[in-house]
């Protein structure tokens, strides 16, 4: 499937993903729940990034354990003489959350590490009841590891999450939070030198926010565009450095209470150092070809003209077109309809600008209720390459392979997708349908 799904039993339902690779392989870790709360850590392998196979739990909660919070992975510094790879997770217990740490040599089979590593708030800086969860590490000069976490600071210190130092991954010293500038509480999702410049993905629910800085130490400010990286029915960016390039994994939530991992996707900075997500092409080995689409004939305003063929959105697939944005801001807008269950579907609208809406209407262009308004506030080519991944509710759309946005249909996908082209016949052009190998 293209939005891989756990199926192994004592798994259960998935949330947090975060990703490592090693040797052609990458390790995908997940935060799962078999019962009402999250009780274990979970994974499954790939050797493409696309095609999944579950391996199952490897980590369970512990005795006494309210429940488990997500974690990420790393090498283990070289000097530490210790098991090759970490995995840092908390666990609520009692009256507060805090973290533990486990080590593996093949990122298969983990050892958690006693109780005896727990690493507890240093009340200092940080709010001794308050959030202690899910450890980013990025390498020192001197060998040893900076951590980023999420956290609830004192309020006095201008904080937003944790801070820290290792020299061998698993001993932790908590270092005083950096400051945060344009942005609330929330979760680190992860962090990443680009450049100069230190990225991190932080969770304000339901958005994944950017904030950047010029220091590991911070302080960190929000970035002015394209600030919500992120957001709506998906959470939690993680990076994953691999040979192919930095890429972002994230999870997706369909409205039938479904968690799949989202598709992987490029970080992607243009020169003036925004960050945005970007189409993967390590996906195109694995959509084979279907042949073109018929265009119909366009309809008038906003109506919507159905291709004639529908295609298989139960298996899951890509439609490429071109897309000619509108002229001017007052033209008509144009994109593409979804049809979703029995009762309508869901329109995107593109205006001049390539800032899209997604609205629930039907076929005729009806009443239109827009559930989301994205702006990537980046310029576009004339004409521009519009992409829909589509598989049974959760679909996501790149215009000239940046994201857009990921979305969850009110219900599954019929099959049946409409160009809405405001009159004009060369708006939507040279469709082309690929399915999943």
């Amino acid at each position: 499937m293209l939005f891989y799904r756990p199926q192994h039993p004592l798994t259960g339902e998935m949330w947090d993903t975060w990703l490592f690779w090693h040797q052609g392989t990458h390790y995908l870790y997940y935060l799962a729940r078999q019962g009402e709360r999250w009780d274990n850590i979970s994974m499954a392998t790939s050797a493409d990034g696309v095609h999944w196979d579950e391996v199952g739990p490897i980590l369970r909660r512990g005795e006494g354990v309210t429940w488990m919070g997500t974690g990420s992975t790393w090498a283990a510094p070289a000097h530490a003489g210790r098991r090759r790879f970490q995995m840092n997770f908390s666990e609520w217990r009692g009256p507060r959350q805090t973290i533990f740490f486990a080590e593996s040599d093949d990122l298969r089979r983990w050892e958690r590490l006693s109780d005896a590593y727990e690493f507890v708030q240093d009340e200092r800086w940080y709010q001794p009841r308050g959030r202690w969860d899910c450890i980013w590490t990025l390498p020192r000069s001197d060998g040893g590891l900076y951590g980023y976490w999420t956290a609830t600071p004192q309020p006095e210190t201008g904080g937003r999450f944790g801070f820290g130092a290792s020299e061998d991954g698993v001993h932790w010293t908590a270092l005083p939070p950096p400051q945060v500038h344009g942005v609330g509480d929330g979760e680190v999702g992860a962090v990443e030198r680009i450049g100069n410049t230190y990225y991190m993905m932080f969770g304000s629910y339901p958005n994944m926010v950017t904030l950047t800085a010029e220091r590991p130490e911070g302080p960190f400010h929000a970035v002015a565009r394209n600030r919500d990286l992120l957001g709506g029915h998906t959470y939690f960016t993680r990076f994953h450095p691999n040979p192919d390039g930095l890429l972002v994994n994230h999870h997706a939530m369909a409205r039938d209470g479904r968690i799949c991992m989202g598709l992987l996707k490029r970080a992607v900075v243009d020169a003036e150092g925004v960050l945005r997500l970007g189409w993967w092409p390590g996906y195109q080995a694995a959509l084979a070809p279907a042949g073109p689409l018929a265009a119909p004939a366009p309809g008038p305003g906003a109506a919507v003209s159905m291709l004639p063929q529908p295609i298989d959105a139960a298996a899951g697939g890509m439609l490429t077109a071109c897309l000619q944005l509108p002229a001017t801001p007052f033209a008509p807008r144009r994109g593409l309809y979804v049809e979703c269950g029995d009762s309508g579907g869901v329109a995107v609208l593109f205006d001049a600008q390539g800032r899209a809406e997604f609205c629930r209407t039907d076929p005729e262009g009806g009443s239109c209720v827009v559930e989301k308004r994205i702006d990537r506030e980046q310029d576009w080519p004339q004409p521009v390459q519009l992409r829909l991944v589509l598989q049974q509710s959760l679909l996501e759309l790149y215009l000239d392979d940046i994201l857009i946005e990921c979305f969850s249909l009110p219900a599954a996908a019929t099959g049946r997708i409409g160009l809405i082209s405001g009159g004009d016949a060369a708006a939507v052009t040279a469709l082309d349908f690929s399915g999943l190998v």
